[in-house]
């Protein structure tokens, strides 16, 4: 596996790798490993509709919150989050240098399908395509644009294969995760969301139950950045509030903040993913990343089936998760 030696990537967190380490060494969960990638398939499907809308537009058009995915998307081109989620699950198995892999895969996606792809995303295909290689092309658009507002959640959308593949092996996770991340996302808290998210993802693959309190101390004492920590410590019990009021839908400070709540959540998968979906913003994206923490949390039987019956390119899905949990 390839990790790249540039000081601005990630390489350890090892109060995290403990924290991982401290669930036991138990197999990872198979019901709970289908969970994660039909769960971010169900999340994803479920807020296309209503991608960008406010909650008020959102509930005038469905009173009892979104409920339903499209039965057409079983047959459409997978959007962007699911696409790029199984392109990573299938570098990371079949791709000597997965990093560069999946950076190839991604160029060939946007040719092939792009379909919901973002405008930080196309551009670092563009610094990939005429040769700036990963993590340069990442890092380039960082250099030029980046600030505290210029972190999207576009790698948190599509992480969760990295802990499918490394939960047993939490050193790798938390490298693969910031390598992988930064192949289009340098930004040192989109590197951090994604690795606090797969660590949550690891922990349940493995049995346990993380809270999200040491999660989040074992962040800070790895050095997280201390605006991401401030966002994860100021979580509300009505997520769906929290995502009405912020004003920039798609940083990932606040896509990571609908992940954690789902740790602690006492509602079904189905009832918590409606709740962050009906709450308006960046609705797909949000729910894809809320739907593989549930997915984790209560494996693949708890998706209902009239979702995952819209669920495109099903056999290949299922493929790349037994491919990763064979490798791992």
């Amino acid at each position: 596996m390839t990790t790249f030696n540039d000081p601005g990537l990630v390489r350890h967190a090892p109060q995290l790798a403990n924290l991982i380490e401290s669930c036991g060494n138990g197999p990872v969960d198979p019901e709970r490993a289908r969970g994660v990638m039909l769960g971010l398939a169900a999340g994803n499907l479920l807020g296309l509709p209503v991608e960008g809308a406010g909650r008020n537009t959102i509930e005038r058009r469905f009173p009892q919150g979104i409920r339903d995915i499209d039965s057409r998307e079983a047959q459409r081109p997978m959007d962007d989050d699911l696409a790029q989620a199984v392109d990573l699950a299938e570098a990371l198995v079949h791709d000597a240098d997965p990093v560069t892999g999946f950076a190839d895969r991604l160029v060939s996606w946007r040719r092939d399908n792009g379909r919901g792809i973002g405008i930080m995303t196309a551009t670092v295909i563009d610094y990939l395509e005429v040769g700036l290689g990963a993590p340069g092309a990442a890092k380039a658009f960082w250099q030029e644009r980046g600030s505290p507002e210029t972190q999207p959640n576009g790698a948190l959308m599509r992480c969760a294969p990295v802990a499918l593949r490394f939960a047993m092996q939490p050193q790798q996770l938390i490298a693969q995760t910031a390598a992988t991340c930064a192949v289009t996302h340098f930004a040192p808290g989109a590197q951090w969301s994604c690795i606090l998210v797969n660590a949550a993802i690891a922990m349940l693959l493995r049995g346990a139950e993380p809270r999200r309190d040491d999660l989040v101390l074992a962040a800070s004492q790895d050095s997280a950045p201390a605006e991401m920590i401030t966002w994860s410590l100021a979580i509300p019990e009505d997520i769906g509030r929290r995502i009405e009021e912020e004003r920039v839908s798609g940083h990932t400070y606040l896509c990571l903040q609908a992940a954690l709540w789902c740790l602690d959540a006492g509602d079904s998968l189905e009832e918590a993913l409606i709740r962050i979906v009906s709450a308006g913003g960046d609705t797909d994206t949000n729910g894809a990343v809320a739907g593989a923490v549930l997915g984790a949390r209560d494996g693949a039987s708890s998706i209902p089936q009239r979702w995952l019956d819209c669920v495109p390119e099903r056999a290949r899905i299922d493929q790349a998760t037994r491919a990763l949990l064979s490798a791992g």
